[in-house]
């Protein structure tokens, strides 16, 4: 753990306030582009980035608490997994996306840290998606129907709407499959 790392560690544990503000200068851009980018508002981040920051803090009061990666790929995992969460909760209806992809709180850390691979799994296979895709996908995942989806996309039906879902959901899953990564999460 390097110097700056111990120092954001610190400053979680005793809440020290300038230690704090040196945290949100040095994350909170970062992780409104990562939210912002992935469907959310920059208040959906400001929301993420304080239950992370609540989440890092209950972890490090642990005896047994190691910083393993850098704090950047602790905190960035840690709101990664809980936007998806929330996305995940928005998409609840007919989804199949794997339930693997839902990270449980109050897991050990390890566990937590499986789940953000295999979310970063997920959402850079996401991210290979064609935009319209991705644009589909997202709103399909914030729940809007099927007429809603087409209204939105300009296509001629929601049959060709449900098509296109359909379509977009089986080339995810084909890109998240072809992750080198993904056959070590998928025997779990």
């Amino acid at each position: 753990m390097t110097q700056q790392e111990a120092e954001y560690i610190s400053a979680i544990r005793l809440g020290d306030k300038d230690g704090l503000r040196n945290i949100y200068r040095s994350f909170l851009p970062g992780i409104i582009g990562l939210i912002t980018r992935n469907g959310g508002t920059k208040d959906d981040a400001m929301d993420i980035f304080q239950d992370a920051l609540v989440i890092i803090f209950e972890k490090c009061r642990s005896e047994n608490f190691a910083l393993t990666s850098t704090f950047n790929t602790l905190l960035f995992g840690v709101c990664r997994n809980l936007w998806g969460n929330r996305l995940q909760k928005k998409s609840r209806s007919e989804t199949s996306i794997p339930e693997e992809y839902a990270l449980a709180s109050g897991e050990d850390f390890r566990e937590e840290m499986q789940q953000e691979e295999k979310r970063s799994i997920f959402w850079k296979a996401f991210k290979k998606l064609g935009e319209d895709c991705q644009r589909l996908m997202l709103m399909f995942f914030e729940k809007r129907t099927m007429g809603e989806i087409a209204v939105a996309m300009d296509f001629a039906s929601e049959g060709y709407a449900k098509k296109r879902k359909f379509q977009c959901k089986e080339q995810l899953i084909r890109i998240v499959k072809e992750d080198a990564r993904y056959a070590d999460y998928a025997q779990n």
